[in-house]
């Protein structure tokens, strides 16, 4: 199985995304499994006997992606308050240029996480509507044989890997490692992965002892610019991408915050992960981004099928579904 965004890291002039193709593998979801009576057992039975396992992982969300469409995606890299008051605003690595109009991509970098915006014709050739979020793991040192610990030793979740290197200045540097659900159609990606604490060094030209996402953005979050953070994702689910997506969190040791018959609520360090079911949905999506401001702000922006609105100190982004 061939990674794009790995190809594209190894070149040495990507970003740090991984979209994963799911093709040629084996469909890991039985119907059996996929059963409502199966999904609400996830979040309401408490594991027993040998399956039980100390859970260490330290889960963070890194970012978050949405491609957007031509004219939503124009009127955003286009309007002069985003590309000069909202976020620190770039074309990611090596050296977060800032972007022109004929950018295809674009990163919005808040002090700890970030976001990425796609037109239709990016060079990742990802089409109108997908998604995806990338968290990292930390609490272990970096190697290369670092795997999750996870809550159950029989399962088939997040065991398929792939390892990102990236050239700067002349050397190349694995990036991370990432560990994700194989064999399985999807509109929302999610990944999870290990970073490279020597990566900051090729980077930055200093040392790190650990790594972590505001070493990483020390130079492309501008705190004198409106967006500080992400503190909640809100995601509307088909039923496979919600059995699937709540799995992942709960063998990874996050504990579900809140439940109800067609929603679960994970904590992922300090942001809120909302999973909302919706059995009638075709393809899954990032529906709801809320976050923090550094200064009050109250203006709302709209931008075809994306919609921006601040208040106070709180700003909301709000994606329509495409069909």
């Amino acid at each position: 199985m061939i990674c794009r965004d790995l190809k594209y890291a190894r070149s040495g002039h990507g970003m740090k995304w991984l979209r994963f193709a799911f093709i040629g593998c084996f469909l890991l979801f039985s119907c059996k499994e996929q059963k409502s009576g199966r999904m609400n057992s996830l979040v309401n039975k408490e594991e027993t006997g040998s399956m039980v396992r100390e859970v260490k992982n330290k889960v963070l969300l890194d970012h978050f992606y949405v491609v957007l469409d031509s004219s939503s995606y124009a009127r955003f890299i286009s309007h002069p308050f985003i590309k000069g008051s909202y976020a620190g605003i770039d074309l990611g690595l090596p050296g977060f240029e800032p972007p022109g109009q004929s950018a295809t991509s674009v990163y919005l970098r808040g002090e700890e996480d970030y976001i990425e915006i796609l037109g239709p014709h990016n060079r990742f050739q990802e089409p109108i509507g997908q998604n995806g979020i990338g968290f990292s793991l930390n609490g272990k040192e970096f190697s290369l044989d670092n795997k999750p610990i996870l809550k159950e030793t029989e399962t088939k979740f997040l065991k398929g890997s792939d390892t990102a290197s990236f050239t700067i200045n002349d050397e190349e540097t694995v990036w991370y490692k990432a560990f994700y659900t194989y064999g399985m159609d999807t509109n929302l990606f999610t990944w999870y992965s290990y970073y490279n604490p020597g990566f900051l060094k090729a980077l930055h030209r200093e040392e790190a002892d650990d790594y972590s996402a505001k070493r990483f953005l020390k130079t492309a979050y501008k705190p004198d610019r409106l967006f500080k953070k992400i503190t909640r994702i809100e995601i509307h689910c088909n039923k496979a991408d919600h059995f699937r997506i709540a799995r992942e969190l709960q063998l990874l040791g996050n504990l579900h915050k809140e439940t109800g018959k067609n929603h679960i609520l994970f904590s992922v360090g300090d942001v809120q992960i909302s999973i909302l079911l919706d059995e009638a949905l075709q393809d899954s999506r990032i529906a709801r981004m809320d976050g923090l401001l550094n200064q009050r702000d109250d203006r709302v922006l709209h931008f075809g099928k994306l919609t921006i609105k601040n208040n106070g100190f709180e700003t909301r982004w709000i994606f329509d579904p495409y069909p």
